[in-house]
């Protein structure tokens, strides 16, 4: 909970010093962000690491930023969090910011897990579902979870809609045994 809270703090700051028409840019390299880090989880260990010199671990995030639209927002970020020694947070903080952008444009992030691939017509209706219990435009981000056999499990922030068929039976199961 300290951590998120911290993140918080960090996000705003962040968004307080960009113009909302560099919203859309912003995303762009959260997303950026959100990959390198995923593809390589151990280099936040390292940019947090006191076995390196604060110099040297601002060198290395500048292989990163030259990679993002906005370079310098991140580069001024990513030197405080590192003289802070906080880098071990970026994740949350990105997370925030994306949370607030979409935010702002009236949107949500829902993780959509269903079992296979499912057609146009079926996601959108399962879209215009979500977005009528939301009442927030959708952002969708789909995962194929074979593990819930059928239906769909959307989550976002708080919120966690379970439609699948391996939730129906365990409900069914329950019912019976407690009969």
């Amino acid at each position: 909970m300290k951590n998120k809270l911290i993140a918080q703090r960090y996000a705003n700051a962040v968004i307080m010093n960009v113009n909302e028409d560099l919203y859309s840019s912003i995303m762009d390299d959260v997303t950026i962000l959100n990959q390198i880090f995923a593809s390589s989880p151990e280099s936040i260990k390292i940019i947090d690491s006191f076995l390196l010199s604060i110099p040297k671990r601002i060198e290395l995030t500048k292989d990163i930023t030259t990679k993002l639209k906005n370079e310098n927002i991140w580069k001024n970020l990513f030197e405080i969090l590192i003289k802070k020694h906080r880098f071990s947070i970026i994740l949350a903080i990105l997370n925030e910011i994306e949370i607030f952008i979409l935010h702002s444009r009236n949107q949500i992030k829902v993780v959509l897990k269903i079992a296979h691939s499912i057609s146009n017509e079926t996601l959108e209706k399962i879209k215009s579902k979500i977005v009528k219990i939301l009442k927030k435009d959708i952002v969708l981000n789909i995962k194929i979870t074979p593990e819930i056999i059928g239906g769909f499990v959307a989550e976002a922030e708080s919120i966690h809609i379970d439609g699948s068929i391996k939730n129906n039976l365990i409900k069914f199961i329950n019912i019976k045994s407690n009969k």
